[in-house]
């Protein structure tokens, strides 16, 4: 089923809050059916989740990480992600949020889905990746304000964790069911 990407029309928009990754506005909007809305929007950057397989003593296993995220005030497992940086291709900043949290190189990045999980508040898409043809490890490189604890669990792994709910992440799921339907 194709998207019906029918936009509105932004008649304005008034700034509350312009942060390191994020911006918070108030639009009002004509949306397409002729509603005139006021709305909160988080305006926030694409970011990338990526599927890294790796062959570990002779089995397929997929690299996770675990990180403190502020907006749960928890630490998470998934799989890595990060933030895409400006004028980065998805594909290009999937091999280098690879090499950066996770210590890991691949020569190809391949789109599955792309994501959007709270489209009522937030611009943000995520692109899910996999990632292809494993070159070597490195050494991670974090930001000042970031440390991912970096884990491989098997597709067996992987489901019985998101079904006894210790992984949450709609990326990890959304993963898993693609690679569960190859």
């Amino acid at each position: 089923m194709k998207e019906n990407n029918l936009n509105g029309e932004i008649l304005s928009e008034e700034e509350h809050f312009n942060g390191r990754i994020f911006n918070v506005v108030t639009r009002s909007i004509k949306t397409p059916d002729g509603l005139i809305v006021n709305r909160d929007v988080v305006l926030h950057g694409d970011a990338v989740a990526m599927i890294m397989p790796l062959e570990i003593n002779g089995e397929i296993k997929y690299a996770i990480g675990n990180e403190y995220r502020a907006g749960l005030n928890a630490m998470r497992s998934s799989f890595p992600a990060g933030l895409i940086n400006s004028g980065e291709l998805p594909e290009q900043s999937a091999l280098r949020e690879a090499s950066e949290e996770i210590g890991l190189q691949y020569q190809k990045a391949k789109l599955i889905y792309k994501i959007s999980t709270s489209e009522g508040f937030t611009n943000e898409t995520t692109y899910l990746m996999l990632l292809e043809d494993f070159v070597g490890s490195t050494q991670t490189h974090f930001d000042q304000d970031e440390m991912v604890h970096r884990s491989f669990l098997s597709l067996k792994e992987l489901g019985e964790k998101i079904t006894n709910g210790e992984i949450t992440t709609a990326p990890a799921i959304i993963g898993f069911q693609y690679l569960t339907s190859l």
